[in-house]
């Protein structure tokens, strides 16, 4: 066969058909890898979570009936300096119990599992944003029903991460986050307008676009000096449910 003759493929051209045969597989092995990972991760998020609520919570609750007993039948006998260690304690107690309730939701956000996205993304969204002074609007569905959960955590746990990086630039003073229909899937834009993101900011979220890919999705940056940044997800809904 010659150069000229029909199906002849040259030895540099089939040499770069194998290269990028390879790096196409290698690319989707890191990605069913980094799928997996992130798999197992969450269930050890869930599992921890599970026993801080569990016996954490149950050692704190049983400590503070047992101070409550003690309360009943001594308080009145305490001098003011024992009154005051006591209700120290008490308060130290009740601060663990706000702590416990922090770092499970952190770890698994019941809201999710119980009420599903909306309810989640909104709630989050208020107890962040509240303290910081920003300005958050949340345009939401009352439900969604056509999601898989892992899709549905998905976009929970991009959200939470996107708020979190703009939080940290500190200059955002208005927050947005869109979650709607569209077609055959939904998308979901968190977007501020606090000061641009650089290089290395936008590379810190590459965990979030495997994260979406491994849901069938995609993830969208985009960043407009002076004007603030956005990032929009698109997720499958499920096609059994879905239409």
């Amino acid at each position: 066969m010659t150069a000229q003759e029909p199906g002849y493929v040259p030895e540099v051209q089939q040499h770069d058909q194998d290269f990028e045969a390879r790096v196409a597989a290698r690319t989707e092995e890191l990605s069913t890898l980094s799928t997996h990972l992130l798999r197992m991760m969450e269930n050890e998020r869930s599992q921890l979570a599970k026993e801080l609520h569990d016996e954490l919570g149950g050692l704190i609750t049983a400590a503070k009936m047992d101070m409550a007993w003690l309360q009943a039948h001594i308080g009145n006998s305490l001098d003011a300096a024992s009154e005051e260690k006591f209700r120290s304690v008490v308060q130290m107690l009740n601060q663990a119990m706000t702590m416990k309730r922090r770092v499970v939701e952190s770890l698994r956000p019941s809201l999710l599992d119980h009420f599903g996205l909306p309810v989640a993304l909104r709630s989050h969204f208020e107890e962040a944003c509240r303290p910081a002074g920003i300005e958050c609007v949340a345009t939401l569905p009352d439900e969604i029903l056509d999601l898989e959960p892992a899709a549905q955590l998905t976009l929970f746990r991009v959200a939470q991460e996107a708020l979190a990086n703009s939080m940290a630039r500190g200059s955002a003073k208005h927050v947005e986050l869109v979650v709607e229909a569209d077609g055959d899937n939904y998308h979901m834009t968190v977007g501020d307008d606090g000061q641009a993101m650089d290089a290395a900011q936008q590379r810190a979220l590459a965990g979030m676009r495997h994260r979406v890919m491994g849901a069938g999705g995609k993830l969208e940056i985009e960043v407009a000096a002076g004007q603030g940044n956005r990032i929009t997800v698109y997720v499958p809904r499920s096609p059994a449910k879905s239409g």
